[in-house]
């Protein structure tokens, strides 16, 4: 059973503009916590910025709330497992919000696919339930 799914597209040069203009403020907007604690272990350039935005978007697009519902860039955090796998942790509040989504009986699963070339950044989201 799936709930969503959401895809973004996004020009690299679009985030390196914004970011070159706003700087540690933008990253502030679009980093949660753990992300800029981690930030300083790795370079952040435009190529990097625009994958952790289009993967929030993509996973807000899938879970049909965008960023309205209380639910903020920060609340979504991207890491990688060590064969590379991108993944999705989220705040105590999104799981909160996804698990009122989820039916009885079930369990969310939140599978991320992040790719690039050269100009762009493109990412996409499906989130299923699996029956525990």
């Amino acid at each position: 059973m799936i709930l969503g799914t959401g895809i973004d597209l996004l020009k690299i040069s679009r985030v390196k503009k914004v970011h070159d203009k706003y700087g540690e403020l933008f990253e502030k907007k679009i980093l949660s916590e753990d992300e800029i604690k981690k930030k300083t272990k790795i370079s952040l350039t435009a190529n990097k910025l625009a994958k952790f935005f289009a993967a929030k978007e993509a996973f807000v697009k899938a879970l049909g709330s965008g960023f309205t519902k209380n639910i903020s860039f920060k609340d979504i955090s991207l890491k990688n497992k060590l064969n590379g796998k991108p993944y999705i942790i989220l705040s105590d509040r999104v799981q909160k919000y996804l698990y009122k989504k989820t039916p009885r009986g079930y369990k969310p699963i939140i599978n991320i696919s992040i790719s690039d070339e050269k100009d762009y950044v493109v990412s996409n989201v499906i989130i299923s339930f699996l029956k525990k």
